[in-house]
């Protein structure tokens, strides 16, 4: 399976939309053109998926998901191969910011596919486990919903970012820019199917 994978925001585009992720929590931007999504489709579309946990914490922790993943995804297959091409788009788009916002380096080592069936309930509102760093990406293939940051585990002061096909959402994780607070952010309003993928930096995997 092979894609190519000509990203449609330049490195100067992703640069400037690293440069706002201090203050905007999440920002997002298009990414891939329809041929690109449709290989990932494809792909998708062979993965055995799974139930995510219904539940994940306790008490005023807990987080709700209604989805299916697939986390066994082969490195040479089209996620892999965009994971491998997003990641030199990252290298860059930070080599254009001074001071450096990663210093200690940043590489894509975390891939999943995320489905949901129209009417999901979709996930409440969390942040990313803190291994999670530098940069979370989440690219929509098909579908819509609201994505969206918010100021806490209730949802307060949520504000939607745009989350069509073809695009990537870029949130703030750990180390970038040397802060150390995760968005929170949710997942609903599923009027239609949706398939995404994420793709990030796990600091267990690299250790």
């Amino acid at each position: 399976m092979t894609a190519r994978w000509s990203f449609e925001s330049d490195a100067r585009d992703l640069a400037e939309a690293i440069a706002r992720l201090p203050e905007e929590d999440a920002v997002s931007l298009p990414l891939l053109d329809a041929q690109s999504c449709r290989a990932l489709l494809e792909e998708a579309a062979i993965l055995n998926f799974r139930p995510a946990q219904p539940v994940i914490g306790e008490g005023d922790k807990r987080v709700w998901q209604d989805c299916e993943v697939s986390c066994a995804v082969p490195p040479d297959g089209a996620l892999g191969e965009c994971a491998a091409a997003l990641d030199a788009h990252f290298a860059a788009a930070l080599a254009l910011l001074a001071p450096d916002p990663l210093p200690q380096g940043y590489r894509i080592n975390d891939l999943i596919y995320q489905r949901y069936r129209q009417g999901s309930e979709g996930i409440t509102p969390h942040r990313d486990h803190i291994a999670y760093r530098g940069l979370i990406s989440v690219i929509t293939l098909s579908g819509r919903c609201r994505f969206a940051v918010c100021r806490d585990r209730g949802g307060a002061d949520a504000r939607a970012v745009p989350a069509p096909p073809g695009w990537l959402v870029l949130m703030r994780g750990p180390d970038l820019y040397g802060l150390q607070d995760r968005p929170f952010h949710f997942v609903d309003r599923f009027a239609e199917a949706r398939i995404s993928v994420g793709l990030r930096y796990d600091r267990r995997i690299a250790a």
